[in-house]
């Protein structure tokens, strides 16, 4: 799905990361809550650094994320937490939480160092600012046009 449309079916502007290949969008469901536009997420596919990579975000809602070992990361923006041996998790220092997994095969190195360049790139700040429909069309376009 080109972002210019999942942008619809959500209400926040969504991070994209920069400096890769996008390669799809998709908007899924919520963490937890009502299946609204303000709680469904969107998932990124891209490709960076020779992997294919999943990146999905949601807005931060009223809950504790609490993944292996009891990494709360709920309150601990911009920690790396593992929930399983190839995916990482975390919340931004604005109102996402993230979850990245490669689309294939990764050591739990390669996942690590791609969450740092995310964070590097912008993931760590990211806000799950409101949008208006028109301004958010004119970004996805924008973005869309830029990545392909």
């Amino acid at each position: 799905m080109p972002l210019h449309q999942a942008v619809t079916h959500i209400s926040y502007r969504p991070y994209v990361p920069r400096g890769a290949q996008i390669l799809a969008y998709a908007v899924i469901p919520p963490l937890g809550d009502k299946d609204t536009p303000a709680n469904r997420g969107i998932a990124v596919e891209y490709e960076s650094n020779r992997h294919a990579w999943l990146l999905s975000q949601w807005p931060k809602q009223n809950f504790t994320l609490l993944f292996l070992h009891g990494n709360n990361i709920s309150d601990a923006p911009c920690t790396i937490a593992h929930y399983k041996k190839d995916g990482v998790a975390w919340t931004t220092r604005g109102t996402l939480a993230m979850t990245l997994q490669p689309d294939g095969n990764a050591t739990a190195a390669s996942v690590d160092a791609e969450a740092r360049r995310l964070f590097a790139a912008g993931a760590c700040t990211a806000s799950a600012l409101p949008k208006s429909s028109r301004s958010a069309a004119r970004d996805a376009r924008g973005r869309s046009a830029q990545s392909a």
